[in-house]
């Protein structure tokens, strides 16, 4: 059930920045700020695995290793 519950609010926050206009770094962050959220939702030692294993990169990491640079 947290499963379909956290679906559904991930699905509400893409639409919700999608009709806002969002920057390609807003939509970034967005999505890292709901699989942390995600792994909030999680058992307490599944909680701790997950955050460990988040995304840490910046926008601007991520854009350079996205583009090839270096």
């Amino acid at each position: 059930m947290k499963t379909k519950q956290s679906m559904v609010i991930v699905c509400t926050s893409l639409f919700i920045f999608s009709i806002a206009g969002c920057t390609t770094q807003s939509w970034y962050e967005g999505a890292k700020r709901g699989a942390e959220n995600n792994c909030r939702n999680q058992p307490p030692g599944e909680s701790e695995r997950c955050l460990e294993n988040l995304n840490k990169k910046s926008y601007e990491e991520y854009e350079k290793e996205r583009s090839g640079q270096k």
